[in-house]
């Protein structure tokens, strides 16, 4: 079962908006594999769906997709203490919520909710909800025809001794890291329910950990009524007033998809670059250079 769909209308609405056929597609994918075939490095087992899939996060762009496609396999394996364990996720267990929403927004979205399901400080580990929201992203890769990601992040239950342990800094890394990636393109990071003593300081951190445009797209709101303008009520849960399932619900579905792609998670971390393949001069050194390091953030 598709966890997250995509109606026929939805597709022609794609196609329309970057102005391209399925036939058009079909050559682009297939201009894709003779590039890929000329790079011994690049693993064998890209599917065609995969190569799809990525050409429509970048817009249908053949060189920026081939740059992403690149980034995904290459910066995973340099990278692969964050993508260890994925199949060992069981979301409805976890303390977090991470739950893509089943239906786009009227602007082709997905919709991604973000909040603590256990309060309990003590147990709150930024860097755990990251790896989580991190193995969301990956399984979503897989089958995700939506055209950008918007966060939705709910603070309720959020407080003091949890800001005490949020550390901008690998979430700054989350951010750039899922959008060199897997070829994310975040339309916006909504924030509600934040409790007025600290949301000035919260928001501050923040926009600290974005950058450009991430910065302009993070938008708080006071009252969830205002951001029904951005997201329908028929694309959220009933417990944010919307039609579209509960939470309960939509974690029974991802767990039963988490357990059915054990075999998935298992097999592709090591479905990697093998960089000692790569020609000399097409081996980079950026922020997920090939000694796994980030720039620095200040904190202040």
């Amino acid at each position: 079962m598709n966890l997250l769909p995509l109606t026929s209308e939805e597709r022609k609405e794609i196609l329309k908006q970057y102005n391209i056929t399925e036939t058009q597609i079909k050559v682009n994918v297939e201009i894709i594999k003779e590039w890929k075939e000329k790079l011994p490095y690049l693993p064998t087992t890209i599917t065609d769906d995969f190569i799809a899939r990525v050409l429509l996060k970048n817009k249908f762009r053949i060189e920026r997709t081939k740059e992403k496609l690149d980034n995904y396999f290459s910066l995973r394996g340099r990278n692969q203490d964050m993508i260890r364990g994925f199949e060992n996720i069981v979301p409805s267990k976890h303390f977090g919520l991470c739950l893509p929403l089943p239906k786009l927004t009227p602007k082709l979205e997905r919709v991604i909710l973000l909040k603590l399901k256990d309060t309990n400080p003590d147990i709150y580990d930024v860097e755990e909800y990251i790896h989580f929201n991190l193995a969301m992203t990956e399984l979503s890769l897989q089958f995700d025809d939506s055209i950008g990601i918007r966060y939705m992040f709910d603070f309720e239950g959020f407080s003091f001794k949890h800001l005490l342990k949020f550390n901008p800094i690998p979430i700054a890394k989350h951010f750039e890291f899922i959008q060199k990636t897997y070829s994310c393109r975040i339309s916006g990071v909504d924030c509600i329910n934040l409790f007025p003593a600290f949301a000035g300081k919260l928001q501050a951190l923040l926009r600290q950990m974005l950058w450009g445009k991430l910065q302009e797209r993070l938008k708080i709101y006071s009252d969830i009524n205002a951001l029904y303008n951005l997201i329908p009520k028929e694309c959220l849960p009933s417990e944010y007033g919307g039609s579209c399932s509960n939470i309960p619900d939509l974690l029974r579905q991802w767990d039963e998809a988490f357990k059915n792609h054990k075999k998935f998670f298992i097999e592709n971390y090591n479905n990697i670059a093998l960089e000692h393949l790569r020609p000399e001069d097409m081996k980079t050194n950026d922020e997920f250079g090939p000694d796994g390091t980030f720039k620095k953030l200040t904190v202040d």
